[in-house]
Order: structure tokens, then sequence, then C-alpha cells
């Protein structure tokens, strides 16, 4: 019988040992220094992976916040997601420094030590500047105000004046020691700049090295200038209000599709005191319509409900929710109505406001007077300002959905190049006078050195990140990585 309890008793102690002594606790330092991987002779720590996992969960938190106007639950479940990305990431990096010391890049090279050094001072000397004006923009040092009073002095020596009282109780030291303090505050600091400029430097050289002998020929930019040209041919044949909206958008066209024409926008705005109260009038239309739409969804949902289940008291509570839900329906829709009358009330005000001003300027480009000048003079769409529409005009052709439905009816409505609207377009924004400037021809455009150029540019930048990206494989793959999947559970 003792021997058996003794047999328990150190089968008991060995799981302990084995099971990291849970019944004695948790000592999170000991747990954090474990390793989660080696990378050639470096050690990558739990508590490290950790870290960098928690700061990957957040950097895609917040891009997704930015683009995309969502948040994700940053839970554990959420942030041990990019465990794996983490691990993978900080063998790259570390790989990448291995691969920075092997050609003599860390550290750096005196030379381009001595620069970064000047970088971190000049950003902390740009950075203390902008706090101070931020937050000390009345403060005058000691020193500055010496400097300031024998200038005053010596401009006002024809005409003496009693000496001004120096008031100044900071000096320069003691403001670039507070000012100092308050860049510690923000997250930055001088260490912060040489960081993250060494960094710079050395993923440049790095990328430097890896691409070195990477080119890109002339045929291989016509090839994909004609391949470009072909693919956007197949999309705007098919879809030709497509051109209109990816020229807009920034795409660089290389094919134009038929039936395009440029047309000239002369616009008289309403002014900016009407505009701003029609778009405050509904802004509040808006909320009241948001009320509508809930309290009649809630009257929906509840009056779908069978209330045969409930008590008296539940019932009575039920139709106090259905009074208070009838109450605010019938209040928004008051709203609504009393905010349309509005809005309809000031906007025929303001198009009256502007109307003599619109059929002043309709009668002198119908009589002839130069559009372009009409426009610099009187017009007020800032679209016409800049090139290509300024000499162009906007593109407009059959079925495009980029304008209000008045400015594309009458844009296209013109019959023959050089027309000029024969009345007023009324849109949301004004008073519109069109002139039907030229036809766009269809086709590609035309093969120029610029478009060369950009072309160039943007595939030796691609071709230079593949070859990057390829090098960084290839030197993960040659490099002895071990990982511990245990340690990461």
């Amino acid at each position: 019988m003792k021997k058996g309890i003794a047999l328990i008793a150190m089968l008991l102690a060995a799981m302990m040992m084995l099971s990291g002594c849970n019944l004695i606790g948790y000592d999170a330092e000991l747990d954090g220094a474990q390793v989660v991987a080696k990378v050639n002779d470096t050690e990558l720590t739990k508590a490290d992976w950790l870290t960098y996992r928690e700061y990957l969960a957040n950097y895609y938190n917040q891009y997704y916040q930015q683009y995309f106007g969502m948040s994700m639950p940053m839970d554990e479940a959420t942030i041990a997601g990019y465990g794996e990305e983490a691990l993978e990431q900080m063998i790259q990096s570390t790989v990448m420094l291995d691969k920075m010391e092997e050609l003599g890049f860390e550290p750096l090279p005196e030379e381009d030590a001595a620069e970064v050094e000047e970088y971190a001072d000049s950003m902390v000397d740009m950075y203390k500047m902008i706090l101070r004006y931020q937050n000390h923009p009345d403060v005058e040092t000691v020193e500055e105000e010496s400097e300031r009073l024998a200038a005053e002095a010596t401009a006002s020596e024809a005409t003496p004046a009693e000496p001004a009282v120096p008031v100044a109780t900071m000096t320069n030291a003691e403001l670039d020691a507070l000012l100092s303090e308050e860049l510690l505050a923000t997250g930055y600091s001088r260490e912060y700049f040489v960081e993250s400029q060494t960094a710079s430097v050395q993923n440049e050289k790095l990328q430097a090295y890896a691409t070195e002998g990477v080119a890109v020929t002339d045929e291989q930019v016509k090839a994909e200038f004609d391949e470009q040209a072909a693919q956007q041919k197949e999309t705007y044949d098919a879809n030709p209000a497509a051109y209109a909206s990816a020229v807009n958008y920034g795409t660089e066209p290389y094919y134009i599709p038929e039936g395009y024409r440029g047309v000239k926008n002369l616009l008289v705005m309403l002014t900016k005191e009407k505009q701003d109260e029609i778009d405050a009038l509904k802004a509040e239309l808006t909320t009241a319509q948001a009320l509508l739409d809930d309290g009649n969804a809630q009257l929906e949902e509840i009056k779908a409900e069978d209330l045969s289940a409930y008590d008296e008291a539940a019932v009575a509570e039920i139709n106090e929710q259905i009074a208070a839900l009838e109450t605010q329906v019938t209040e928004a829709q008051a709203t609504i109505d009393e905010k349309q009358a509005k809005i309809d009330e000031v906007t025929e005000a303001a198009f009256a406001e502007i109307l003599p001003k619109a059929q002043d300027v309709l009668a002198k480009a119908q009589a002839g007077e130069d559009f372009d000048e009409l426009i610099e003079l009187y017009g007020e769409d800032t679209g016409m300002t800049a090139e290509p529409a300024k000499t162009r005009g906007y593109l407009v052709c059959d079925g495009l959905a980029l304008y209000e439905q008045a400015f594309q009816d009458a844009a296209m409505a013109l019959a023959n190049v050089g027309d000029i609207s024969a009345e007023l377009v009324q849109t949301s924004y004004g008073y519109h006078i069109l002139q039907y400037t030229t036809d766009i021809a269809a086709g590609n455009v035309e093969y120029t050195d610029e478009i060369k150029d950009t072309l160039y540019e943007t595939m030796l930048t691609e071709a230079k990140d593949a070859a990057f990206d390829a090098a960084v494989t290839q030197w993960v793959s040659e490099a002895k990585v071990e990982t511990f999947p245990k340690v990461m559970e």
C-alpha cells in the first residue's frame, strides 16, 4: 500500500514538471522568453511574437477603418488569427537583417549613418517648430525678446522712446526642453527618426542590390501599351460609358470608343448662402426620414407579433410602445413635409436670385461672344479651369450617368460642334450654359513620349518589386529556419 502511494506521488511530481508546474502558478516572463522560431543564429521569442501579432491586428483594423469604414473586433481570437502572418514577417525581417549584415549595410556605413543623423536632426527641428506654433504661438524667449527690443531701439533712434520693460521669462534652452518633452509625448524622438530612417536606407540598399540589372526595353513598353489598348477596346466598345468613368477616376486612356464629344460648361452657381441653407435643410430632412423609416420598421415588426401569449401587463406595455412609435412617425412625417416645403421655397428663391445674371451671360454666348472668355469672366465651375477639360470640355456620350440628367440630356441634344444651349440648363448646382466643343476621335490614342515614359516607370517599378520579392523568398528558403508551433498555442 505504501509503495503504491509513493508511486502515485512520483507520477504527480513528474506530471507537474512536464506541464510547466501549472499548479504553482504562471510566470509571464518565462513564458514570453520561450522561443517560437530560430532563424540562423537568431531566436525569436514568444513575447516579441505576441507583441508583433497584436501590432499587425491593429494595423489591419486601422486599414479597414480608413478605406472601408468598418472595424473588426479586437478580441483574442481575432488577434490570434494574425499569428501565422506575424511569424512569417518576423522570420522574413530577420533574414533580411542577416543579409544586410552580410552585405555591409548593418550597421550602416559611416557616410550613410552621418546622413541619417542629419535627417533625424532636421525632423526633430521641424516637429519642434510645428509644436511651438501649435502649442505656444505667443511664447517669446528671453533671447528673442532681447533681439527684438534691440532692433526696435535701433529703428526708433530718431525719436527716442521709453525703453520697453522685458517680460519674457523662458530661455531658448528652457523652451527647447519643453518642446522635447512634448515631442516625446507624441510618440516621436530623435532615436525614432534615426531608427526609422536607418531602416529605410538599409531597405533601399538591399533593394538596389537585389534588383541590379533589372531593366525594361522599349519593345516591352510598346507591347504593354498595345495590350492595355486592346483590353480597353474590348471593355469600352461593350460599354462606352465605362470610358468616361475610368478617365474621371484616373485611368490612363489608351483607347477611346465611338460616340464621345467634348462639352464645355459655363456654370452660374447658386450663392453660397442659399446653398448652405438648402444643405442644412436637407440634412434635417434626412434625419427626419431616418426617424420615419425606423419608426415604421419597428411598428411593422411589433404589429406582426402574436400577442395571445402575453399577459395583460405585457400587452399594455406593447401598446404603449406602438403609441409612442406612431407619434414618432407622425411627427417625423410632419417634419419632412415642413422641411421639404422650406427647401422648395428656398430653392425657388435661390434660382430667382441668379436668374438675371445667367440670362445675361446666355445672351452674350448666343450673340457670338468668345465662350472661353465668358467662362473665365462668369463661369463658376472649377472643373473648367484645369486641362484637359479646359480645352476639350467634359466627356459626354449617350447613356452616361456621371452627370445630372438635365445636364446629360442638354449636352447630347446639341446637334453640331460649336452649338450653344438654346436655353439655360438647370441642375442642383445652378444654371448651365453648354457648348458642343469637339468630337472625340475614336481608336487608340497616340503613343506619345509622355505615355511611353509613364509606362516605362510603372513597368520598371513593377519589375524591380517582383525581383526583390523573389530575392527575399530565395533568401528565406536558403536560411536555416526552425519553428516551434507548440510554443505558440
